[in-house]
């Protein structure tokens, strides 16, 4: 996609790749991960429901984070900036397809002049290394500040290269007995790629289809052997839901698994629930219960007593008459490679109006007297 007069602009701006860390202030990697755990904590990043469930798995997930630091940057890297004085700003970032990444944990201690300079630094490294095609990012909805600032980025990117859906997240028990299937459930294969691709894209749009890999690698082979290499695994199944005497898919179970707590919700391991749009009532109670009923044999060996399952609306009634516990809504937003200097100018201009804000709260006081 050729660059646009500002988006030219934009990158002509950009230090040299060499250069990066030093030109926004931040470093990489240079946390501890007990420093690490320590800031989330002291940031309040761990809320007491978040907390509750990730408490009992602590020391598996710090061991897992800690493998995954051993790749390098290939796997996940962690930028910060601040000090003790000044305050910490840190966000984490996670290969979570071959090609994609997922930021998170964005905390500061009241710096905002940090987390301007680790969203932007990691930015700028992304769009001057080139490699990525996906990113993405989860948030609360009822979280204001990554609501205003993520939850908006959709108006500066543009619609053919990002997205911001909301869903509901759902933790299900895997020792519910669920009834019989009611309809025909069948595993992936590579037969079925266009029409895995088909429902997703009606079920959650193309930026999702693209971002996901769908179309490229179902199984995550390519990543896993990344994860591999630290004695991990990055795994996805899938199982797509026919209607009777017709080939055309109505639903789809997509099980993404990864090591425990690369995201403090368990988003590398959730079931997304995809449906199609026009499925009557009674359709979507046979559709839910026969996807989840298949899904559970991609958590026989899951640490968790529960799956973590994001799902739409439409499936919240058949999720909850089974025995699923509703923890939060969130929000996924996802921008492609092609829309990258349009994400930086998005960041830059957001935090450039909340530091003049601040300054300008700063200032006044001495101003009135």
């Amino acid at each position: 996609m050729p660059l646009d007069a500002l988006d030219q602009k934009t990158l002509k701006s950009l230090p040299r790749l060499s250069e990066v860390h030093s030109s926004y202030g931040v470093e990489v990697n240079a946390l501890s991960i007990n420093q690490l755990f320590a800031l989330y904590e002291r940031t309040g990043f761990l809320y007491p429901g978040k907390a509750a469930r990730l408490t009992p798995y602590l020391g598996q997930v710090r061991e897992n984070w800690r493998r995954m630091l051993r790749g390098g940057e290939s796997l996940l890297y962690v930028v910060s900036a601040g000090n003790e004085k000044t305050g910490r700003a840190s966000i984490a970032v996670w290969r979570t397809t071959h090609q994609g990444w997922m930021s998170q944990h964005l905390v500061s201690e009241n710096n905002p002049l940090g987390s301007r300079a680790v969203m932007l630094a990691g930015t700028a490294a992304s769009i001057l290394r080139g490699g990525d095609e996906s990113y993405q990012n989860w948030f609360r909805p009822e979280n204001r500040f990554p609501s205003r600032v993520f939850g908006s980025m959709v108006e500066s990117i543009g619609t053919s290269l990002s997205s911001v859906q909301q869903h509901m997240y759902f933790a299900l028990s895997r020792k519910l007995s669920l009834p019989p299937e009611g309809i025909r459930v069948v595993p992936y294969d590579a037969s079925h790629k266009e029409a895995l691709c088909a429902i997703a894209r009606e079920s959650r749009g193309p930026i999702y289809v693209t971002a996901e890999e769908l179309g490229v690698d179902v199984e995550l082979k390519a990543v896993d052997e990344l994860y591999r290499s630290v004695g991990l695994r990055r795994t996805r199944q899938v199982w797509l839901a026919y209607p009777a005497h017709r080939n055309e898919p109505i639903g789809a179970a997509i099980a993404y698994r990864g090591p425990l707590g690369a995201n403090f919700s368990y988003l590398e391991n959730r079931c997304d629930l995809l449906l199609h749009s026009k499925l009557s009532e009674p359709e979507v109670s046979d559709v839910v219960t026969s996807l989840l009923k298949a899904s559970f044999a991609a958590y026989e060996d899951f640490e968790l007593d529960a799956i973590p399952v994001i799902a739409d609306p439409v499936a919240s009634v058949v999720l909850i008459r089974l025995g699923a516990e509703y923890l939060r809504d969130y929000c996924q937003g996802i921008w492609l490679k092609d829309g990258n200097l349009r994400f930086y100018r998005h960041i830059d201009g957001f935090y450039s109006r909340l530091v003049a804000r601040s300054e300008k709260h700063v200032m006044e006081p001495s101003l009135a007297y």
